[in-house]
């Protein structure tokens, strides 16, 4: 290895390792022991900037032309992650952490921290005391954040605040169930009564006086329309948030702009389906009123929609090969989500692999089967399993040749939704969408991610009202009002700018893959092309496409010789 890879790796392995040790779900997921939680103040995000620009400098000193391209890939996305990093403490002003998706954190590390942690071992049961001592200072840092943020004028929105408060309610109660020890869990009495005093005198205050910032005072100076723009430098502030869900720079207004052609485009296309496939002469409601009433829109049982992925799945098998030159060691499987969780999510979520070659999961809702359409079966199991997140995520943890924080981290939202829309999008030009309910309902979710392009910049960049937005989306969806009401909140309030990932990552995949195969001609092959990709792991859209600059110049001349 030359001096400049060796920086590059010792850089690389400083970052991961600073990572793990502040950030206690990634240190899980990597099968280590956390014992300390982070504080999330903004001592720390500061403290985290300063470390990043501190190893911007030193990354300037590697030459990159004595890299391998793994290598020079790993410089480009050590280089995006670190200014990323350096921006830190601009997110933690900007972004309101009471809602429902960022605060989900807060549900989920007490339930992955706590429950396997051996109590009758006198170290563990310190490192118990620990993560929950610190989990504790997080919520007070939380609440310290709204008022900070109140201070300089950013505020939750009035329509979120209702749901702000719900959300604390929520976590709270399950926070105190999941650190509080039940009667037969074996720990020492003294351990067990500092763990009930901390709950009851340390944890619920915390959440309770999280959720009297949300008071009266709190929600008549909050903003009455959604939507980032409505607070101070809320403009920049959200161009920030697009390029870092998205990974590269985009013009909002240019995103709207797309969003509107694409829906427009989507919706005649459904049109010439309900026409030529299905014979419907009448508008779009009565159709999917029909549909509603259709019993090959649906499925009866759990059983049946799980034998729908698997059909699925396995005609993805028969095109698989020109496609993708090889799978993961990780089996691919679909399994119910347990039943505590299916009201909450409706279409469930991958599970990556937990150790490298261990299965992939698609967790699937089961809830009100009887009663929700199925159309979108097809693109959702491929867009989650094969060739989507599974066949991406699966093989990036088992690829030994990328350092840890590129094997062990997928929070790339643009690659890894773009991927697996652009993955979905690949079974129709393998023909696998030639039943028209299959293909209908592929059209629809498309418009579906298509008018998050419309609504997200809507909201948060031209000052929509939120009605406005709901109208919008509910005009160009299948989906129910409540679902409209929580998507629109999510996009506005929770997680500005997310939303666009999906759709703008998979237009920039078929943007790279037309130049590629414009220049490339009669030598272009589509799974040479996929495996480009997939054999570095999830990049930034911007590190993707400089190199595919670099790999079509190392192919042309291959070609002709």
């Amino acid at each position: 290895m030359n001096a400049h890879a060796g920086t590059l790796g010792d850089i690389a392995e400083e970052v991961w390792q600073a990572l793990v040790e502040r950030d206690p779900y990634m240190a899980t997921t990597a099968g280590l022991r956390p014992s300390q939680y982070p504080r999330g103040d903004l001592a720390e995000a500061e403290a985290v900037a300063a470390n990043a620009r501190e190893r911007l400098a030193r990354l300037k000193h590697i030459d990159s032309s004595q890299l391998d391209r793994t290598e020079r890939l790993t410089l480009a996305h050590l280089r995006y992650w670190l200014e990323n990093e350096a921006c830190e403490p601009s997110r933690w002003w900007t972004g309101f952490g009471v809602t429902p998706y960022s605060m989900s954190i807060f549900s989920i590390m007490p339930q992955m921290l706590f429950p396997g942690i051996d109590l009758e071992d006198a170290a563990e049961a310190e490192r118990y005391l620990a993560l929950a001592e610190g989990y504790v200072l997080a919520v007070v840092a939380l609440r310290d954040r709204l008022i900070a943020q109140a201070d300089i004028g950013w505020r939750l929105p009035r329509p979120a605040i209702g749901c702000g408060r719900n959300t604390i309610d929520e976590i709270a109660a399950a926070a105190a169930a999941s650190i509080d020890l039940e009667p037969n869990r074996k720990v020492s009495p003294e351990v067990r009564a500092h763990i009930k005093a901390l709950v009851e005198t340390r944890l619920r205050p915390a959440f309770a006086e999280l959720r009297a910032t949300l008071d009266d005072e709190y929600e008549r100076l909050a903003p009455e329309e959604a939507g980032m723009c409505h607070q101070p430098d809320g403009i920049d502030a959200y161009r920030n948030w697009v390029r870092y869900h998205l990974s590269y720079d985009a013009d909002p207004s240019k995103i709207h702009d797309v969003g509107l052609a694409e829906v427009a485009n989507l919706a005649e296309a459904m049109k010439r389906v309900r026409v030529e496939a299905f014979d419907h002469s009448g508008n779009e409601a009565s159709f999917h009123s029909r549909l509603r009433n259709d019993s090959r829109a649906k499925v009866a049982t759990a059983e049946e929609l799980e034998a729908t992925y698997k059909r699925h799945l396995a005609r993805m098998e028969l095109v698989f090969a020109g496609l993708v030159r090889k799978a993961p060691r990780a089996a691919a499987r679909i399994q119910r989500l347990a039943p505590a969780l299916e009201a909450g999510m409706t279409f469930g979520y991958y599970e990556p692999p937990p150790t490298p070659g261990a299965d992939g999961i698609y967790h699937y809702s089961g809830n009100g089967i009887p009663d929700r359409m199925q159309l979108n079966a097809a693109p959702l199991i491929f867009h989650e399993l094969v060739p989507g997140h599974h066949i991406a995520i699966a093989r990036q943890s088992e690829n030994d040749a990328l350092p840890d924080l590129r094997r062990r981290t997928f929070s790339l939202s643009a690659f890894n939704e773009g991927w697996a829309e652009y993955s979905a999008g690949l079974a129709e030009e393998a023909g696998l969408y030639d039943d028209p309910y299959d293909l209908y309902g592929w059209l629809a979710h498309q418009r579906f991610v298509a008018q998050r392009l419309v609504v997200d910049t809507g909201l948060n960049f031209y000052g929509w009202p939120l009605e406005r937005a709901r109208a919008y989306m509910r005009a160009n969806t299948m989906e129910s009002d409540a679902q409209i009401a929580s998507e629109t909140l999510r996009y506005a309030t929770d997680m500005p700018g997310q939303a666009l990932a999906y759709r703008m990552g998979f237009l920039k995949f078929r943007e790279i893959r037309e130049r590629i195969r414009d220049r490339l001609g009669e030598d272009f092959d589509l799974a040479d092309f996929h495996e480009a990709i997939l054999d570095q792991g999830s990049l930034p859209l911007e590190v993707l496409e400089d190199a595919f600059d670099s790999w079509d110049g190392e192919r042309e001349p291959a070609a002709s010789t």
